[in-house]
């Protein structure tokens, strides 16, 4: 019985989502296409609600499940190496800083300072398309 009861949590939050698919793109639209790389560790941002979707169930958080794509302040962007998410990282549009990161199980992975370090080299092209959008 529980498991049906999850089950249609779980389509709600599906049918939800869709719903607010519109409303994610207005929100992130302008940052779409941000993707950076070390060499080894490659970061995008999201640009799906269905990608936030994916994203919390590769990594078993939360993602998807608390609506960060509907959260006004914050992107959300994935690390991945050669194509296999490691963790996912919230930017605050405010500060540009990272707020937090996070890889499985909201654990983080050996590569997290490299990942925040990346982030934080490359704040001038979160700032640069905050300008073009203003």
């Amino acid at each position: 019985m529980q498991a049906q009861r999850d089950k249609e949590a779980e389509a709600q939050r599906r049918q939800k989502a869709i719903e607010n698919e519109e409303r994610f793109q207005a929100l992130k639209a302008p940052f779409f296409g941000i993707a950076f790389t070390d060499g080894t560790i490659e970061v995008r941002v999201l640009e799906s609600v269905a990608e936030y979707m994916e994203e919390g169930k590769a990594l078993h958080h939360c993602v998807f499940t608390n609506e960060y794509y509907l959260k006004e302040q914050s992107l959300i962007l994935s690390a991945s190496i050669e194509g296999k998410r490691i963790e996912t990282i919230e930017v605050s549009l405010e500060t540009i800083k990272v707020i937090q990161c996070r890889g499985l199980q909201n654990k983080n992975t050996e590569y997290h300072d490299r990942i925040i370090d990346l982030v934080n080299a490359n704040q001038q092209v979160f700032r640069d398309r905050m300008k073009a959008i203003a």
